[in-house]
């Protein structure tokens, strides 16, 4: 079954976050959310907003380019 793109965004943060040691409630306080929200995106059930990337790239100490490119690259590959 194919991912929508909300589920592939929100595998990339989770990916990022876990190689960061963070947990959701520290990642989601570092971009100024609240965890339940945070969470919502790591799960694909809410589409993130530019804005939103931005605060989790920093937070996350990676660039919205790279969280970008990974998006962009499983999107992709699962359009084949």
């Amino acid at each position: 079954m194919a991912q929508g793109e909300n589920e592939i965004v929100g595998e990339v943060l989770r990916e990022y976050r876990s190689r960061t040691d963070l947990s959701q409630e520290d990642a989601a306080h570092a971009a100024g959310l609240h965890r339940a929200q945070y969470g919502r995106y790591e799960q694909g059930r809410n589409a993130v907003t530019f804005v939103v990337m931005l605060r989790i790239a920093k937070a996350l100490g990676v660039s919205v380019e790279a969280l970008a490119a990974d998006v962009s690259k499983r999107l992709a590959r699962q359009a084949k």
